[in-house]
């Protein structure tokens, strides 16, 4: 019993923890909201606004501002 309650302890870590990265460029509106602080109108706006060259085109581009940008940047990648 003492190994399983370990064991499930350690699937949530890892659970919360793995946070897979969000291709600008490619991403479902629900793989877009499911990112923080990103509601469903700025979703559209981002996808309106393909294709990205870089992640701050975000912010150059008015998206989003440089706090919303400061609370994903780690979680979105560019894919070209």
């Amino acid at each position: 019993m003492k190994h399983d309650s370990k064991a499930v302890v350690e699937g949530i870590k890892e659970g919360l923890s793995d946070k897979k990265s969000v291709d600008l460029n490619k991403a479902s509106k629900e793989e877009l909201t499911s990112l923080p602080g990103i509601n469903h109108e700025k979703a559209d706006r981002m996808i309106a606004e393909r294709p990205y060259n870089s992640a701050h085109q975000l912010v150059s581009r008015r998206v989003l501002t440089e706090d919303e940008y400061s609370q994903i940047q780690n979680r979105v990648i560019i894919s070209k």
